[in-house]
């Protein structure tokens, strides 16, 4: 006699209950990693109410462009926070501006006024020069490249990298009378929290949320 033996089925009870432990299982997953990230954040704010911030002196450096809104709403008001828990002593700020077409400058004004009635010490230049400006010039040694379009034209890496030199300036400044910062901080169009200079005091990598 042949006999034939058949694998066990599955019932649909059984298959409910597999589809509901799996979904138990991630709600169970999703919760933890939950609380995991409510519990670091809180964290990192209780960290930032007790980090002694004259512990280290920063030079905080931007150049900016067009960046108006940005400056009023966000960053403006958050520096200027910064740096007075940093302590007038422990921070110098040096920002440089050129070719802006909106009111960028008048943001960075306001921000001089706001700095100098905190005692906070700064240097912002404010240039005229357009990009427009700096293309027109006769082509220098350095700086300036053959493209294939048969044009000598303005690397912008050189460019900015000058920019920056120039921000950088004060910092040098500085250094020949004796004043020695730690750290080195470039901020530029970029959205951030006090709380999140917790982890550069602590020399843990920085995100910072670029608009």
């Amino acid at each position: 006699m042949l006999r034939l033996t058949l694998g066990r089925r599955r019932s649909p009870q059984n298959k409910i209950l597999r589809c509901l432990f799996i979904t138990v299982f991630i709600l169970i997953i999703g919760t933890i990693t939950e609380v995991l990230v409510v519990h670091s954040a809180l964290g990192r704010a209780t960290a930032t109410e007790s980090i002694n911030f004259v512990q280290q002196k920063v030079f905080i450096a931007a150049i900016h462009w067009n960046n108006e809104e940005v400056l009023r709403q966000y960053w403006i008001p958050t520096l200027v926070e910064l740096a007075k828990k940093m302590g007038p002593e422990n921070v110098f700020v040096s920002i440089y501006e050129s070719g802006s077409w909106d009111d960028t400058k008048g943001a960075l004004r306001l921000l001089d006024h706001m700095l100098a009635d905190s005692g906070i010490p700064k240097k912002i230049v404010l240039d005229e020069t357009t990009h427009l400006d700096e293309i027109s010039r006769p082509p220098s040694a350095d700086g300036w490249i053959e493209t294939p379009r048969g044009r000598t034209e303005l690397r912008r890496i050189p460019y900015l990298s000058r920019l920056r030199n120039v921000a950088m300036q004060p910092f040098y400044e500085l250094w020949k009378t004796g004043f020695a910062f730690d750290k080195i901080l470039f901020l530029n169009d970029v959205v951030f929290e006090v709380r999140q200079f917790v982890s550069f005091y602590m020399d843990i990598p920085l995100r910072l949320n670029r608009v």
